[in-house]
């Protein structure tokens, strides 16, 4: 798949099928339409072309709006799980005052069909697109009929439930994994740099891997500890992981992310590593004395340990 950040200047391609959408997540609904415009692409020999933007619509419209710790997926990853679907092209445009006031006529007209002559355009059940939301499906079958088949893709759900980026980020917050997980298709991941801390988990007895986050954008899942896994240099490694502020300690004004590493001794100080977190243990809570938090810690640890044979860990 190649990607770009900006349209070409010049018409790209001649014939191409099109979803438009932010795609934030990558999630079963996203896949569903992703994997029905690579579908009728290869059935027709022609391109698959996949329009998102880098900069999520609702911080164009609510500048004042904090976007830290916002998104399911950064650019990195929203790239990577694209391409794992088999699209041929992504373009990842600033979402900015041209498209937002982009007219959906001049959008079809100037973009889909000059540049990338898109003979079929498949959105998502309830995706628009150009100002005032005033593209979709029925437009285009209105007006461009002769020139572009639009077909709209019926709602991915998950028992009874509409799979969508909004109601998985509202799971994450509350630190359901399980949900996360099945609306997504994976289990939910964090990517950062193991870096140092204030060694107080190795004074307990229990030493943590500190982990900053590479995309200050990524959502962190609600405070607690987690059943988790980690990969690093090829290696996958089980643990629990603590997300939060330390009350008991130090009551951090920031949040943290800590990973207790099974039977692991090596030196990983500034790896990169993916953290997967698999199920939420319980949430995080102040103790009285530190023998009490050690005691704690070590139930979560054999807690952890004993549901490791009941779950999949991806190789």
């Amino acid at each position: 798949m190649k990607f770009f950040y900006n349209f070409p200047e010049v018409p790209f391609i001649d014939q191409s099928v099109i979803t438009i959408g932010m795609f934030d997540g990558v999630h079963l609904g996203h896949a569903k339409v992703l994997t029905e415009c690579v579908k009728i692409a290869q059935k027709k020999g022609i391109s698959s072309i996949v329009i998102s933007f880098s900069n999520h619509p609702s911080s164009y419209f609510n500048p004042n709006l904090e976007s830290k710790n916002s998104l399911l997926s950064p650019d990195k990853e929203k790239i990577q799980w694209i391409e794992s679907l088999g699209i041929d092209f992504l373009f990842m445009i600033p979402f900015d005052h041209y498209i937002a006031h982009l007219p959906a006529k001049n959008f079809i007209e100037d973009i889909l069909l000059a540049k990338f002559g898109i003979s079929d355009l498949v959105l998502g059940y309830d995706n628009r697109f150009g100002f005032q939301r005033k593209g979709s499906v029925d437009f285009v079958n209105e007006h461009y009929s002769d020139l572009i088949h639009a077909y709209s893709i019926d709602v991915a759900k998950l028992e009874e439930e509409i799979i969508s980026s909004s109601v998985i980020k509202e799971y994450l917050v509350l630190g359901n994994l399980t949900k996360t997980t099945s609306m997504l298709g994976r289990n939910y991941s964090l990517h950062g740099k193991v870096v140092h801390g204030n060694h107080q988990g190795r004074e307990l007895g229990f030493p943590t891997a500190n982990i900053e986050l590479e995309n200050s954008d990524k959502l962190i899942p609600g405070l607690g500890v987690y059943l988790s896994y980690l990969k690093v240099d090829g290696n996958t490694v089980c643990g629990v992981t603590n997300i939060g502020n330390r009350p008991t300690i130090t009551k951090d004004k920031y949040i943290s992310i800590e990973t207790h590493l099974f039977d692991f001794q090596e030196d990983i100080y500034d790896k990169e590593v993916e953290l997967f977190l698999l199920e939420k243990i319980r949430d995080e809570k102040k103790f009285n004395s530190l023998p009490e938090l050690i005691a704690q810690i070590s139930a979560d640890v054999q807690y952890a340990k004993s549901q490791l044979t009941k779950i999949h860990i991806a190789s």
